[in-house]
This record gives structure tokens, sequence and C-alpha cells, in this order.
């Protein structure tokens, strides 16, 4: 006899047949080129599935192998015993297909698949067809599956958490970044406006001439929070407005300075509008336009 094990599925829909030389490392026969077999619910057809095995098996042929027939309609079973006798085989055992897979899901406590997949077939059916071996080896082997599938849960749980937990270093890595970014743009955005800001002095200069009344409107402390400084100027009180000739001399002072600095002041003047109620000097109009 050969060391030679078959299994012969008959499934619903399909035959498929595997080989083993231990019983336990399964490998599948093609039928037809194809790994499993329509048989379209036509018996006729288990002869045709065995030609196909005897001639693949060579030497052995059926005639010396062991054969276990995993059945789920027991109508094909006196069908498959003929056809095995022709090959003049008579060392078969029979199993119910659905028992097997209802042993393994208990034993693994585990859902059976909506699928049975050839992989699934041979890694946790066809090992349970060794009579050789008791149920109690059956369970030593469906153990080692099981640690098997818990230790494969494990690593992949550590694996997720070495991820996480690189994940939660990179998130603070950016984070802290992210608050160095947000300092260094406070201080460009600080440097900005030190830039685009005039002169202070340019503006107790200019200022009055350029609005009526500016100091009995806009108080020296108001002045200096709008521009972002700290200390207040010195500013004689009673407030008393400049001159018709004070404001055109002021005026050609205002224009023989730089554009850019010009432009400073004229937009400061812009911004000053919008919070208080001022009112430009005639001669002025024509420099800055219309504020309103």
């Amino acid at each position: 006899m050969s060391n030679t094990n078959l299994s012969l599925c008959l499934l619903e829909n399909e035959i498929q047949v595997y080989k083993s030389q231990n019983q336990i490392d399964w490998s599948i026969i093609p039928i037809k080129g194809e790994d499993t077999f329509i048989h379209h619910n036509d018996q006729s057809n288990i002869k045709a599935v065995l030609d196909e095995v005897n001639k693949y098996l060579n030497d052995d042929g059926l005639a010396f192998v062991d054969v276990s027939i995993l059945y789920t309609n027991s109508a094909w079973l006196n069908e498959t015993i003929i056809q095995l006798h022709a090959f003049k085989n008579t060392s078969f055992q029979i199993l119910n297909f659905y028992n097997l897979v209802d042993y393994v899901c208990r034993s693994l406590n585990v859902k059976q698949p909506d699928s049975l997949s050839s992989d699934w077939i041979r890694q946790r059916i066809l090992p349970l067809t060794n009579l050789e071996n008791s149920w109690k080896e059956h369970q030593k082997l469906l153990d080692a599956i099981q640690l098997q599938g818990q230790l494969k849960q494990a690593q992949q749980q550590q694996d997720q958490s070495l991820i996480e937990t690189d994940f939660a270093k990179k998130l603070a890595d950016l984070q802290q970044e992210r608050q160095k970014l947000q300092i260094e743009l406070q201080q460009i955005q600080q440097q900005l406006v030190s830039v685009q800001r005039p002169n202070l002095e340019n503006l107790l200069s200019f200022l009055p001439s350029i609005f009526k009344n500016f100091w009995n409107t806009v108080r020296p402390d108001e002045l200096v929070n709008i521009v972002g400084l700290l200390d207040v100027p010195q500013v004689s009180s009673p407030f008393h407005n400049p001159s018709i000739a004070a404001v055109r001399t002021k005026k050609r002072q205002f224009l023989i300075l730089e554009e850019s600095e010009q432009q400073k002041i004229i937009g400061f003047c812009q911004q000053l509008k919008q919070q208080y109620d001022l009112h430009l000097h005639l001669e002025f109009q024509p420099i800055i336009g219309a504020l309103d």
C-alpha cells in the first residue's frame, strides 16, 4: 500500500480532490486543468474525476492509495464506492463534510466562513481525516492552529501599538513645530507692522495739520495705543489748532518726504478716520484724498 492519501470532497456544486503524503500537508489535484470541478449534480462525473486522478497518480494509481470520501449529499456515496471498486480500491473511509466543519468551528470558537476556500479546507478540515490519530491528537492540532492565530493576532496588536505610538510621537513633534512656526509668524507680523508703521515723530508733526482740531478728537495716549507704542508723547495742553500758515508749511514739508513715508502716513490717516470723527484741512485734501 502506498503512503499516498487522497481526500475526495463531494460538495454541493463541485468536486475537489486533495493529495497528501503525511495527512497534514495537502495539495489540490487539478481536474481538467481546474482546481474545482463543477459536477452539475450529475453523478456520472464521479467516474470522469476518478479517471483523471488515476492518471495523475501514475504508478500509485487509485488501487494503492487510502481515500477519504467527504460528502455533503449521501445520495452520491453509492456511485462513488462503485467507481472506487472499479479501480480496485477498497481502502476508503466515509466522513460527513459538514460534521468536520462544525467540529473545527466549535473547537476554534470561530464562525463558519460564508465561502470555504481550498486553503481553509486544506489547513483545517483535511488533517482530521487521519484515522490513525486519535481525536485527542486532532484537538492538539486544532489547538496549535488556534495558538498560531492568537500569536498572529498578538503580533498584529503589537504592530498596531507601535504604529499608534509612532503616530503619537510624530503628531507631538508636528504640534511642537506648529507652535514654533506660529511664534515665528507672530514675530514676522510684528516686524512687518513695525516696518509699515509711520514714524511717530512724523505723526506728531503732521497729524494736527492734516486734521482739524486733531488733539481735541484723538488723545495722545490713544494715538500711541493705535500705533503700538508704550511711551505717551508730551503734548501741551490746552491744544491749539495750527494757523493756516503753519498748515501750509507742514504741507510743503510733507511733500518733500519720501514717497514711502507719505503713503504710510496717508494709510494711517485712513485708519484713524474709520475710528474717529476727523475732518481734513482743505490744504491736505488734494494730497490725502477723500477719506469718507
